[in-house]
């Protein structure tokens, strides 16, 4: 249940509170549409995604699976213990991710080379952008309560991205 007053009618939340800033509603349409671009390889997006979800504590996103990332369950299980079948280079995203969203200030210059040499200066710009998105996005989610009570299903939630 929200824990803000929404407007009545049918609909997501999250769409009814945006309707309460329309300014932003391109803005955040915008970043839902280049984050839908992102180059990063689907399989390290989910994880990163899902990552910010469990430090979030955003039922909707930890609700959500990216349809093409082909991250199975149990891997998604073991994103915060940082064990199971991840890559040298997946398991350094997944640090930044958790350092991005809790303590930004300790991502170290190490860190960041290792990120820079294994996607390139491109990529982890682009890294940096998409955790971005989800920790303002599922804090905005989780802090209002906007969705928190229901299951979205992830076409309908890619039917109101697409706008």
């Amino acid at each position: 249940m929200a824990r803000i007053d929404l407007p009545a009618g049918d609909g997501l939340d999250v769409a009814k509170a945006l309707a309460l800033a329309p300014h932003f509603i391109d803005v955040v349409l915008g970043y839902e549409k280049a984050i839908a671009a992102s180059p990063i390889d689907p399989r390290l997006h989910e994880l990163v995604r899902y990552r910010v979800a469990q430090i979030n504590q955003c039922t909707t996103c930890l609700d959500f699976r990216r349809p093409d990332s082909g991250v199975p369950e149990a891997y998604l299980a073991q994103v915060g213990a940082g064990e199971g079948g991840f890559s040298d280079l997946e398991k350094a995203a997944l640090r930044f991710t958790e350092l991005f969203v809790t303590d930004s200030t300790a991502i170290s210059d190490e860190l960041l080379s290792q990120l820079e040499k294994g996607y390139g200066t491109a990529g982890l710009t682009d890294l940096a952008l998409v955790v971005g998105k989800y920790l303002a996005m599922g804090r905005f989610m989780q802090v209002l309560g906007l969705d928190q009570a229901c299951a979205i299903d992830p076409a309908r939630l890619a039917a109101v991205a697409a706008g």
